[in-house]
């Protein structure tokens, strides 16, 4: 094997000429996608490595990508946006570009002080993890940097976003509650808190109102504060047969809450969740949730952000990814106790 691969390498193997890998490597204009994307994977085959160094002092770019993320998501280490942002740094790798994570802290938030890979020029675009406070997603609109939005999107903002299709899955996740006898249904999420917890619940809702079940305030219980913060689940006095939760994390907290309280899941109550994250499995029993197909919404994000970067003025708006329910053992069938 050569010692070293260069471009004339990897036009070689396609067929193709040297130019059209130049323009696939750079993400420049001039090549479709499936002709980028198969460019990049037999770089990568070859063990071709980007300069980026030379390439930056060509193109007056960094190759670097900014990935933001609120302190509020990430008060323990098993936090799902952890897991997200090293997904996406992995991915970006492939198109020979870096990420840099920034936690932004709550002060930061509040004051919408700009980030510090923008201010020191170190980055090329922003990507956005979990919904920040209005007043800091305006600050980053007025950078004028390529940005994207990831797992939220926002009223009359100009910046993209990829997000699961939220709604659905709740409006799913619900119906499977109620295909299984469950007419008492709650929902656990602060629905002002994030375009995703609302849109959750509007699937909830939906889900109710077909199928007949009236919409009881007391069922609809928050899980966190103004700022964002998690707080100390409080169970309604009536207890409900199933809880949806806005995530795995709060579906976790919620099962010990019913422990506490002497409850069994599912005998006495069942628990699903969203996010297919660590939280749906370190607890017995393991949690029904909703898999967000999370390598579908990474790749996504990254090609429109590289997209973005190439050309500035293209725009995606908003683009959901679907996602699946993974059943396991959280979730009882009522029906079974009427059988018997």
């Amino acid at each position: 094997m050569k010692d070293k691969i260069n471009m004339l390498d990897i036009a070689n193997e396609l067929g193709i000429s040297k130019v059209s890998v130049s323009k696939a490597l750079s993400d420049k204009e001039g090549v479709s996608e499936e002709l980028r994307v198969k460019v990049k994977e037999v770089a990568h085959k070859l063990g071709y490595r980007i300069n980026n160094s030379a390439r930056s002092l060509k193109t007056d770019r960094q190759f670097n990508i900014g990935i933001l993320i609120s302190e509020k998501f990430i008060m323990d280490k098993e936090a799902y946006y952890f897991y997200v942002s090293g997904e996406i740094i992995r991915k970006l790798d492939d198109y020979s570009i870096s990420g840099i994570m920034e936690i932004i802290t709550e002060t930061s938030e509040l004051n919408a002080s700009s980030p510090r890979c923008y201010n020191e020029k170190k980055v090329d675009g922003l990507i956005v993890l979990g919904q920040l406070q209005c007043d800091y997603l305006q600050m980053i609109e007025s950078l004028q940097v390529p940005s994207v939005f990831f797992d939220f999107y926002v009223k009359n903002a100009k910046i993209d976003s990829i997000t699961a299709d939220n709604f659905f899955s709740g409006y799913s996740l619900t119906n499977l509650l109620v295909s299984k006898g469950h007419k008492k249904i709650a929902y656990v999420g602060s629905i002002m808190a994030t375009s995703s917890i609302q849109d959750r619940y509007l699937g909830y809702y939906k889900s109710l109102i077909e199928n007949e079940i009236s919409l009881r305030k007391e069922y609809v219980i928050e899980d966190r504060d103004d700022h964002g913060r998690l707080i100390t689940l409080q169970l309604p006095e009536d207890l409900p047969t199933a809880f949806v939760c806005n995530c795995d994390q709060v579906a976790y907290s919620l099962v010990q809450e019913l422990k506490k309280a002497g409850k069994k899941v599912p005998d006495d109550c069942s628990v699903v969740g969203f996010d297919n994250s660590l939280y749906s499995t370190l607890v017995d029993p393991q949690i029904t949730t909703v898999d967000h197909n999370i390598d579908k919404m990474v790749s996504t994000a990254v090609k429109v952000i590289t997209k973005k970067i190439a050309n500035p003025q293209r725009t995606y708006d908003r683009i959901l990814v679907p996602g699946t329910i993974i059943e396991r053992f959280s979730v009882k069938d009522l029906r079974l106790d009427q059988v018997s």
